[in-house]
């Protein structure tokens, strides 16, 4: 799991990734924040469940527009908030682009 977080620390200080998402322990929580904090990268705890959290971090820019709408299950998104967030976290645009038409043509 460090190794995962350690990578994301690296391309977000390289700008390749605007920020992201990774779910773990919450053993491992502290640890994580603290490495957060000396690189000065903001960061959104979102609890799980009593074993599990969801830790968004990044540009702090990114982590203030996904802490607005992350106040309920990612499941529960609409697909412009599912759309939002996967730009965010970037992911391949295009692949981001065609889900939210695919959706729009169900509707």
């Amino acid at each position: 799991m460090m190794r995962v977080f350690d990578t994301y620390l690296y391309e977000i200080s390289k700008g390749t990734k605007p920020a992201a998402l990774l779910t773990c322990e919450n053993a491992l929580l502290e640890k994580i924040l603290q490495k957060l904090k000396r690189k000065d990268l903001s960061y959104f705890v979102q609890n799980l469940d009593r074993a599990k959290v969801n830790i968004f971090f990044g540009n702090k820019e990114c982590i203030d527009v996904i802490e607005k709408f992350l106040n309920k299950p990612m499941y529960s998104f609409s697909p412009l908030e599912d759309f939002i967030l996967g730009a965010i976290l970037g992911y391949d645009i295009k692949l981001q682009c065609k889900r939210l038409i695919e959706h729009n043509k169900v509707k």
